[in-house]
């Protein structure tokens, strides 16, 4: 089932990328121009190394200003929601069965965020992103892990490999892939997709 979702995505994230490339003009402004602020509500989905989380769903903003042209510094907010194993399910995987999602965690999230565009064009811009924020959630996440329980308190350190495209002079769609890593300790989560939105410049 993840990896039909993981699929799913993947094809919907590049259908929309044909289709925004198909639609947008022939030069907009620079999205990457020192002083412009920007905010971008956006939605992804992720897959986690661990056999103990299945999917995790994100929604939410980020913003952020440019300090100079291509380096901009910023936050995003974000809903988490993280399709687990509970400790039964462990058990029952431990002896041999087969391993079901029965816990929906929610939680909150925030990540400070610095972002370096190396190529910015009238037309698109491409960048790279790492940045340190924190999760919070209302059931430890993971459940169980290499002997422990997880937290309800996690860090985050994400890292973002992105395309933004000009929609006009204001508007741009972003596609980014992301790792993230979802607490530093041995219940740790390393969560891999990626998360699409419109930015607004101003």
């Amino acid at each position: 089932m993840a990896g039909s979702i993981r699929t799913m995505s993947v094809v919907a994230f590049a259908l929309a990328l044909c289709l925004v490339m198909a639609q947008r003009p022939a030069s907009a402004a620079d999205v990457a121009a020192q002083g412009t602020f920007h905010i971008t509500p956006e939605a992804g989905i992720y897959g986690a190394s661990q056999k103990g989380v299945n999917t995790i769903f994100t929604a939410g903003a980020s913003a952020g200003y440019f300090v100079i042209d291509g380096l901009s510094l910023g936050a995003e907010f974000l809903y988490y929601n993280i399709s687990q194993s509970s400790v039964g399910d462990d058990v029952v995987s431990y002896y041999g069965g087969s391993r079901k999602y029965h816990d929906n965690v929610n939680g909150f999230g925030t990540n400070f965020l610095v972002r370096y565009y190396p190529v910015h064009q009238d037309g698109y811009a491409l960048f790279l992103g790492t940045g340190i924020g924190g999760l919070f959630t209302d059931e430890r996440a993971p459940s169980w892990q290499n002997g422990s329980q997880g937290s309800y308190n996690n860090w985050t350190l994400p890292v973002d490999l992105g395309l933004a495209i000009n929609l006009s002079d204001s508007v741009s769609f972003d596609l980014t892939g992301r790792y993230q890593r979802i607490g530093f300790s041995n219940t740790g989560i390393d969560a891999f997709g990626g998360h699409a939105g419109l930015r607004l410049s101003f």
